[in-house]
């Protein structure tokens, strides 16, 4: 039977033997950074998305004001349809469209300025972070009354 020394040394041996051991170290190391490196990378890919759909927004929003100023009789459910369908990947029925008219622009009574705006209500891929941010973007359409 081993004496209390023996198993003193025994136990420091066999310590020793696995603070020099380095196998593992490298899946360890990776296990531990990984989480953190695909948090930045989707973090990185998200912001560049979102920058995407709202320069979408900012085309959309000023197309649709230039076909207000092209067609001043149409109706703004058909300026709404042409935003909507100016917008990438298929986004157009998510966006929101508000219209305030102003009288005498430009100090003439003969011309409006109908300001339009278009938000969206982005969401990150990260969702079950609950952040979103609210996009917005405005063109003003001049027209003859």
């Amino acid at each position: 039977m081993p004496t209390w020394r023996g198993r003193r040394r025994a136990a420091a041996a066999g310590l020793s033997r696995l603070t020099g051991d380095q196998r593992g170290v490298s899946i360890l190391e990776f296990a531990l950074v990984a989480p953190l490196l695909l948090t930045m990378t989707l973090g990185a890919i998200d912001v560049g998305r979102m920058f995407y759909v709202r320069q979408g927004l900012e085309y959309a929003t000023e197309e649709a004001a230039r076909y207000y100023m092209l067609n001043p009789s149409a109706a703004s459910s058909t300026v709404t349809t042409q935003l909507q369908g100016k917008m990438p990947g298929g986004m157009g029925p998510s966006v929101n469209v508000a219209y305030a008219d102003t009288a005498n622009c430009n100090g003439k009574s003969s011309v409006i300025c109908t300001t339009i705006t278009a938000t969206y209500s982005f969401s990150f891929f990260v969702g079950y972070l609950g952040v979103g941010k609210t996009l917005r973007a405005t063109a003003q359409a001049v027209r003859l009354s």
